[in-house]
């Protein structure tokens, strides 16, 4: 189209007219630097930051929860180890072998306290322990081949998957690549500055 031609299509098309004159007008505005933008950096990342920081809280309190279920599975070992049970009546390498899951458990929980990305890779194997165990100890209750007390200590080891599957579902709502175990910078002040280009 030529310029004679759009000078023509304006002189007789007040629509198109006025939008010209309103874009020529926001233009000069815009470079004599008089149009004001309100920083609205506050506003939209106040659904991101403080989401984020609520994870983060549930996620530091599963943490804490998994050393203390850790520690009450080494406290369960520590008999073991000696050759001693818990209840039930079983050889020395049995006892052996119940200290050797007992001692691994711990470990995972513990494991995964200190590096939460962990957790994702031990749910399915000790969900699937946890299911083989409760219906092996169904069946030894009902044989009267283990006490009741016996069972109960397995309990630390079900809360403790309970917490692993919590924690992995906070670890997925982080903002991805935002944040990682060893890095001890509070996420959302971080992607709060980056949104406001001062980071």
């Amino acid at each position: 189209m030529s310029i004679a031609t759009l000078e023509h299509h304006l002189t007789s098309c007040p629509d198109c007219a006025r939008w010209v004159h309103e874009a020529t007008r926001l233009t000069r505005l815009a470079r004599l630097g008089t149009v004001r933008v309100p920083d609205l950096a506050d506003a939209i990342t106040s659904d991101i930051v403080l989401p984020t920081r609520r994870v983060l809280r549930r996620r530091m309190a599963l943490r804490l929860a998994l050393v203390l279920i850790g520690l009450v599975q080494l406290a369960l070992a520590a008999p073991a180890v000696t050759g001693a049970s818990i209840g039930m009546t079983m050889s020395e390498h049995a006892a052996h072998e119940a200290a050797a899951w007992n001692l691994a458990i711990a470990a995972a929980f513990l494991a995964s306290a200190l590096a939460p990305r962990r957790a994702a890779g031990l749910v399915p194997l000790l969900a699937t322990f946890i299911v083989v165990l409760a219906a092996l100890s169904i069946h030894d209750l009902a044989a009267g081949a283990v006490s009741l007390d016996r069972i109960l200590t397995h309990l630390a080891a079900v809360v403790g998957l309970v917490l692993l599957v919590a924690l992995d579902r906070a670890e997925r709502a982080l903002p991805p690549g935002r944040f990682t175990a060893s890095d001890g910078r509070d996420p959302t002040v971080q992607n709060h500055r980056t949104l406001r280009g001062v980071a």
